[in-house]
């Protein structure tokens, strides 16, 4: 191994600021300065000092992935150039000489990073974030057709089994992708202090908050299933005398209608620059997460560990929990009771947690210490950086001859 770990990223999760996925990847990589890096990747990536590659598929391709015709391009792109190592792609980590491959399983470039692996005789590192065979997308056609799924998630296992370290980003991830001898949970990672501020697009102006309300902050997806949850618990708190529901993050794929009167409202607020984003955090009066209820989501749910948590627990609010009990998040909290957890679909189960910080006095600082423990500990930047450095460490240093 050479002085610095030496790593070839291959993914299409690029670390970059564009969502909570990316996001903690920039943040391991680029806010930190332990690691070189070369990044190789089909999606948008500029980082200065940083070499790079970006993968993209022939014109005529793209060109029919603008049709009708998206979904079909995208799920045969899935299945075929998953097994074609772009001759730029390999003579670019020849050139660069890694100590090793490393991926985020995705449905296309994981398995290019794998075939990149064994061509070069290198360990694969494996970042499982989520389940994406049975995940949930913004863009419909990026869905893969339901006969597809069993094969991609064999290709999830293939690639688990043959990675020489497998990252984990929920115990219900480990506890599904099953025994591995060195794989190890790693949490999304939260903000530290050797983040860099973010530059996210602005929001839009919003209507100052409702006199003698109190804020419910929600933050980042907002789109498919938990869209619809939001919409759910915006009509159950509507009228409500004393709380107000504030979401910011990427368009929700709402009517346009109801974008117009949810910005109207300040129910939707846009992006966010982190720094602002941090302080919009510390002055909520409670801060809200959601995972699906949807039984098509089921082992999505299972498996995912939300980024947003980590971000609520540093900025010390209450924190509610809204989704199903199996969920690593759910499970966490209720385990160091640092938040509320609603385990059933019903808006107004969220409302009486709601009510009971009304009416409970000691209640919100008790969920704001704890959840300033967790950030300390378990879910702590400095601890979970700690983790992954570690352990690509270690392996790179048995790797050795």
């Amino acid at each position: 191994m050479s002085a610095r770990p030496r790593l070839f990223y291959l993914a299409r999760t690029a670390p970059s600021r564009i969502s909570g996925a990316t996001l903690a990847m920039r943040r391991h990589f680029l806010e930190h300065d332990d690691m070189d890096l070369f990044v190789a990747t089909s999606e948008a990536f500029e980082e200065p000092g940083v070499p790079q590659l970006t993968l993209k598929a022939p014109a005529w391709w793209r060109r029919i992935g603008r049709t009708r015709f998206w979904r079909a391009v995208h799920n045969a792109e899935i299945i075929a150039l998953a097994h074609r190592l772009p001759p730029d792609l390999l003579a670019a980590a020849r050139q660069y000489r890694p100590d090793a491959i490393f991926t985020v399983a995705d449905l296309t470039l994981s398995d290019n990073a794998r075939l990149l692996a064994r061509r070069l005789g290198l360990p694969l590192i494996v970042n499982f974030q989520d389940w994406w065979p049975r995940g949930q997308f913004y863009y419909p056609q990026e869905t893969p057709f339901r006969p597809l799924v069993p094969l991609l998630e064999r290709r999830f296992r293939r690639l688990y089994r043959e990675a020489a370290l497998a990252f984990c980003t929920s115990e219900g991830m480990r506890e599904f992708l099953g025994p591995h001898p060195n794989s190890h949970v790693l949490y999304p990672i939260g903000s530290g202090e050797a983040g860099a501020p973010m530059t996210w697009l602005a929001a839009p102006e919003s209507p100052a908050p409702q006199p003698g309300k109190r804020q419910l902050v929600y933050t980042g997806t907002a789109f498919g299933s938990y869209g619809r949850m939001l919409q759910e618990l915006a009509a159950a708190l509507e009228g409500h005398p004393r709380w107000e529901l504030v979401i910011y993050g990427k368009r929700p794929d709402w009517p346009a209608e109801r974008i117009a009167a949810a910005e109207a409202s300040g129910l939707y607020r846009g992006f966010l620059p982190f720094e602002q984003l941090r302080t919009v955090l510390a002055s909520a009066d409670a801060c809200l997460s959601v995972m699906s209820f949807d039984p098509a989501l089921d082992l999505m749910m299972r498996t995912s560990f939300t980024t947003k948590v980590l971000d609520y627990c540093s900025a010390g609010r209450p924190i509610l929990m809204w989704g199903p009990p199996f969920c690593s998040p759910i499970r966490l909290l209720e385990r160091q009771r640092a938040g509320l957890t609603i385990t059933t679909p019903c808006p107004e189960d969220v409302l009486a947690c709601l009510e009971r910080l009304d009416t409970e006095p000691d209640l919100s600082d008790e969920l704001s210490r704890a959840a300033l423990a967790l950030a300390d500990g378990e879910l702590s930047h400095a601890s979970i950086h700690a983790t992954f450095v570690g352990e690509i460490s270690k392996l790179l240093t048995q790797s050795d001859p």
